[in-house]
This record gives structure tokens, sequence and C-alpha cells, in this order.
């Protein structure tokens, strides 16, 4: 077999095996206001699949700031890595940006994607992208920004 068709072979694998990676159990529930995609995924290093539940916290972050979060687990063997890339817009007031954090694995981690964001009041509409094959492609997130700077 050559060894470009061994990895896409893998990958093929890995996202077979999304069904019963979907039936672990559910994040919690959004806020109101809120909607965030699971994301599963396979990662660009090591033999790994994972589950990705984006969400957001700005309650008590200085000057309106918002960080967004990722709950990620990686299934596997090696060192697993994959990065997720948050493209976001405020729908209101025209602010946007752009965040990456780096999942490692194999394992459970709690991220907060750094810089924070600052998208001011309104509603807030955001794009993941992985450097690796993920359900769904690309995934979507949503959140209404409380008014935190006055």
């Amino acid at each position: 077999m050559p060894i470009a068709t061994a990895p896409r072979l893998l990958a093929v694998a890995a996202l077979a095996a999304l069904p019963v990676l979907a039936t672990a159990t559910p994040a919690s529930a959004a806020p109101a206001g809120e909607s965030w995609d699971t994301i599963f995924t396979v990662a660009r290093a090591g033999l790994c699949v994972g589950r990705i539940d984006p969400s957001v916290g700005y309650g008590g972050l200085p000057n309106g700031g918002a960080l967004l979060n990722f709950q990620a687990t990686l299934w596997g063997v090696g060192d697993c890595r994959v990065t997720i890339t948050a493209d976001w817009t405020n729908t209101d007031n025209g602010r946007s940006g752009s965040v990456s954090q780096e999942i490692t694995g194999p394992g459970y981690h709690h991220y907060g994607a750094e810089p924070r964001l600052y998208p001011g009041p309104g509603h807030v509409e955001v794009t993941f992208t992985m450097d690796a094959a993920a359900v769904p492609a690309p995934a979507h997130g949503r959140w209404i920004m409380p008014d935190y700077e006055n």
C-alpha cells in the first residue's frame, strides 16, 4: 500500500467511528441565545479521533472581553494534536477577529483560547475550522454578548 494512502484510510476509519463517539455524554445545554456545534475530528498528528465542545465565557472579564472555551477529548495513541480556529463576527457592530487553539491528547482537556475577544454587545457568530478532517466542516456557534462596556 502506498504511504500516502495509509493516512487517508486511517482518516476514513476514524470518521467511520464517529457514530460511536456521538453517543458519548452530550455537553450541557447552551444558555438562551447560544448555539454550538459539537465537532468530531481526527488528529493531524498521532492516531487519534476526538470530540470538541465549544462554548464562550464572558462574565467578569474586564473591558467586555470574552473567551472561547473548548472542552476536548482525544482518544487514541501517540502525541495527538489538532488545531481549531474560530473566526468570529459581531453582526450588530461589525467587529470581527480570529483565534486558534491547539488541542493535544490523548485525554480530556479544557482550553480557554487566548487572546480574549472584544466583540462588544450584540449577536456574535463564529465559524470553526480544523487543520484535520472534521464533522461538521465548518462548524458554527453563536451567542448574544451582553453590554459590559458601559
